[in-house]
């Protein structure tokens, strides 16, 4: 069997094809894309932590030969020391504290959409609320004006489309230079006009180098960042919204079981990522020779290691099949691991967890209708385009 991660089979429902993987192939190599895959949870922990082997140097996308230099994916297309120095430097606008800060914030922006939502029979779920309510959060946070969100967002997602059958998008490119250059022009408004944003303050930012110098980031590693922020942040976001919304309703009990007590509603969250994390898999590059499972890979090979995989390994979670929001695994992989653990995981926790509760103040007994369902093809992220739901009005 061929791990084809842009096949329909695997974007529709990998699951039982990734058991075939644990299993039996657990480093398979994909001959048509040039890439070898590691699917078990072990392997995808390790590989994650060993940067010196698996690099990040080539970026997440597994077309990239080297054509393209990692950094222009920001710091997930990057290695330590490096990657330490100007991760921190972003981490600066995304602290813990500085999230909490942010509650009231998102919570009227998720009223804003919901309430309105409530009074409707029925509604797109994705369209009119997940794709949105994310990145408004995110342009709130980075100050991109309201009015150009839905512009900015529908060149972050053609980013990330992917043809089923073909691979690699060619207008991608076009679009994330599209997306650089209206953040560049951001980062000139913010020089001539600070304002309280994280684009403000990645303009601002000064930093040691490796070398020792100090400096400041440049518009290319600012946009790059910003790209990733929106690419990473709000779109997997809205996946992560639309699988809670399906998989809740998929088990009635176990979504009443959350309205009568909201405070189990964190511990659903990490339940809906372990089941179905939204970045599916991440690409690396070898910086040297290995073995794996008594196969091969070269020095200068593509490597995916494969979340979504690793999330449903029972050599990990017992009965990893099953949706149990009251399971408390001792470890997790789907926002990633060790120096690129993903740097926006409290914000996104956070959203997901206001949009619950007020989903389940502003309709609680909503219904999904599957034959209106469409997914999404994308570089690593799985999901819903369309999930319509009634809201019992």
């Amino acid at each position: 069997m061929i791990y084809e991660p842009y096949s329909r089979p695997f974007q529709e429902d990998p699951y039982p094809l990734y058991k075939h993987f644990r299993d039996e192939e657990p480093c398979a190599y994909n001959p048509n894309m040039d890439f070898y895959a590691l699917f078990r949870f072990e392997d995808v922990w390790n590989g994650t932590l060993d940067w010196e082997t698996l690099s990040s140097s080539y970026g997440p996308s597994l077309e990239n030969r080297g054509e393209v230099p990692g950094e222009i994916f920001s710091i997930i297309g990057m290695d330590p020391p490096r990657h330490t120095r100007l991760r921190n430097i972003v981490s600066r606008g995304l602290t813990p504290r500085r999230i909490a800060a942010l509650e009231d914030e998102i919570r009227q922006i998720a009223k804003r959409y919901l309430e309105p939502l409530s009074s409707r029979e029925s509604f797109d779920f994705e369209q009119e609320f997940a794709v949105k309510f994310p990145m408004d959060v995110i342009s709130a946070l980075l100050g991109i004006p309201e009015e150009d969100r839905d512009a900015y967002r529908e060149r972050v997602d053609r980013l990330l489309e992917r043809d089923p059958d073909a691979g690699l998008d060619k207008e991608a490119s076009f679009s994330l230079t599209s997306s650089n250059d209206y953040v560049m022009h951001q980062l000139e408004a913010r020089r001539r006009e600070p304002r309280e944003d994280l684009i403000t303050v990645l303009a601002e930012a000064r930093y040691e180098d490796v070398d020792g110098t100090t400096r400041q980031l440049t518009d290319t590693e600012c946009a790059a960042f910003t790209t990733l922020l929106a690419a990473a942040g709000a779109e997997t976001t809205a996946k992560l919204l639309g699988h809670a919304i399906y998989l809740l309703w998929k088990h009635p009990e176990q979504r009443q079981a959350l309205w009568r007590e909201p405070s189990r509603i964190p511990r659903a969250i990490e339940e809906v990522l372990r089941y179905e994390p939204p970045s599916q898999f991440q690409g690396r590059v070898t910086l040297a020779d290995s073995s794996w499972h008594g196969v091969e890979i070269p020095k200068g090979a593509r490597v995916a290691l494969v979340t979504g995989a690793a999330c449903r390994d029972e050599r990990e979670f017992p009965d990893a099949d099953r949706f149990d929001i009251a399971r408390r695994p001792e470890r997790e992989i789907y926002f990633g691991h060790g120096h690129h653990v993903c740097i926006g995981k409290s914000l996104a926790r956070l959203e997901t967890r206001i949009a619950l509760e007020e989903i389940a103040t502003c309709f609680p007994d909503y219904e999904v209708d599957e034959s209106g369902i469409t997914r999404t093809y994308q570089a690593h992220v799985k999901g819903y385009v369309n999930l319509p739901i009634s809201t019992g009005r």
